[in-house]
């Protein structure tokens, strides 16, 4: 009996102690908890962040805003990455409106000079029908931009600066075939030029500005068309003319 009695006393004491170091055990019903890990690294490989000590820690709440960058120029740089453009007061799509005025007033008198020089010098009836073409639409774009101009109080060129002078004077000194190869070479560049130019002014806070530019875009992509047609014409005579005076 007594040694029934001290095994019994024995399981007991075991038993309490199971119990006991079971109420002291955390509890992994979740190994893979991010709240299961007990150091930084080990959130991190969790999935879990530690928002009070890691700076991406608040990038990840804020995405990419200015404040998520760790230095003044960095925040600056992200700041001015977030931000949209928006053009000055004033400005013709990414220029001044009295720039635009002075663009497009040389260009359009520079179209006016060549065309009349061409309609002289050449003898290709493609040449000379677009010529005439420029001549006509550019003089009437002209007066119709000067007649705004005037109204907003900006400032016409009343003739060609030195840059687009030299452009007229090198021109006018070729003939015949290569003449119209050069011509039509000129004429495909000036008004990809011009397109470019015109498309930007249709965004100009100046509203009349605007609309100008919004009515002549049309046909200068017109022009652009005709010169693009034109071109390898003019080279192959320009070709046929060169192989005819070594044939001689």
């Amino acid at each position: 009996m007594k040694n029934r009695h001290h095994v019994y006393v024995l399981a007991a004491s075991a038993l309490l102690l199971t119990t006991y170091a079971g109420a002291q055990t955390p509890s992994t019903a979740d190994p893979t908890s991010p709240g299961a890990a007990s150091s930084p690294h080990q959130r991190d490989a969790t999935g879990t962040a530690a928002p009070e000590t890691s700076p991406q820690g608040q990038g990840a709440a804020s995405g990419t805003q200015p404040s998520s960058a760790s230095t003044p120029h960095q925040r600056e740089a992200m700041k001015s990455g977030n931000m949209e453009h928006h053009s000055a007061p004033g400005s013709t799509g990414g220029q001044d409106p009295k720039t635009f005025v002075k663009k497009a007033a040389l260009d359009g008198m520079t179209e006016v000079e060549l065309g009349k020089i061409a309609q002289q010098k050449s003898q290709n009836p493609d040449v000379r029908s677009f010529a005439e073409r420029m001549v006509k639409d550019h003089s009437k774009a002209n007066d119709e931009l000067k007649s705004v101009a005037k109204k907003k109080g900006y400032e016409v060129p009343a003739k060609l600066d030195d840059e687009h002078k030299a452009m007229v004077t090198k021109l006018s000194s070729k003939s015949g075939a290569a003449f119209d190869s050069a011509y039509a070479a000129a004429m495909d560049k000036d008004h990809a030029k011009a397109v470019a130019l015109f498309t930007d002014a249709q965004q100009s806070s100046d509203q009349d500005l605007a609309a100008f530019a919004q009515k002549t875009l049309p046909t200068l992509e017109e022009h652009k068309q005709l010169a693009d047609s034109l071109a390898p014409k003019t080279k192959t005579a320009s070709s046929e003319s060169t192989d005819k005076e070594r044939a001689r």
